[in-house]
């Protein structure tokens, strides 16, 4: 009986040893115990947005990575400091230049009033006029209009990268956003 014992216990502990290990990684994931590495600087959105008025307006070519700001009616530090980035972003992507387009999102209210300072950091970067509802539709966004947001070829908007203020930030954020979009040109099989 001793030889039986020893079969079924062998049986058991061989058992053990292919199971247990998948039954701890369920348990692991289930109570969510393991963060997975995060290598995006951006924050994805939770649910990526398709806003038809994204195709709907142009401005640069199609099937094109984008950077969008919605341009506010005050162009604080925060502002000044998403369209430096916005501006240079592009140029710094290399040979991958053509497939990213920064586009500004005016307001159709607020286009007349723009200042000769604000039109100077606007220099290289497309500007659409945009409707009362899109702007509504723009503040329904996970972060607002206090981001910079990237859409893929497709229009699907799906990363953000909220504003800051700090001249040190800005240019840490503009280095987060030059690394996110290298990477996804690289990855990407469209655009």
């Amino acid at each position: 009986m001793s030889k039986q014992g020893s079969k079924r216990s062998a049986l058991l502990l061989l058992l053990g040893v292919f199971v247990l290990p998948l039954l701890l990684a369920k348990l692991v994931l289930d109570l969510n115990w393991y963060q997975g590495g995060i290598t995006n600087r951006g924050k994805l959105l939770d649910s990526p947005l398709t806003p038809e008025w994204l195709s709907e307006l142009g401005g640069g070519e199609q099937g094109q990575w984008r950077l969008i700001y919605l341009l506010p009616e005050h162009c604080d530090s925060a502002c000044q400091g998403a369209l430096f980035n916005l501006r240079q972003v592009p140029v710094a992507v290399g040979a991958g230049q053509t497939r990213v387009d920064s586009t500004v999102l005016i307001a159709e209210s607020a286009q007349a009033s723009l200042s000769t300072e604000i039109q100077s950091h606007l220099a290289g970067i497309h500007l659409l006029s945009i409707p009362p509802h899109v702007v509504a539709q723009m503040q329904t966004f996970e972060f607002g209009t206090k981001a910079i947001y990237i859409a893929d070829p497709l229009g699907n908007v799906m990363m953000a990268y909220p504003l800051v203020s700090d001249k040190n930030a800005i240019l840490a954020q503009g280095k987060d956003v030059l690394r996110d979009l290298k990477r996804l040109l690289k990855v990407s099989k469209i655009g």
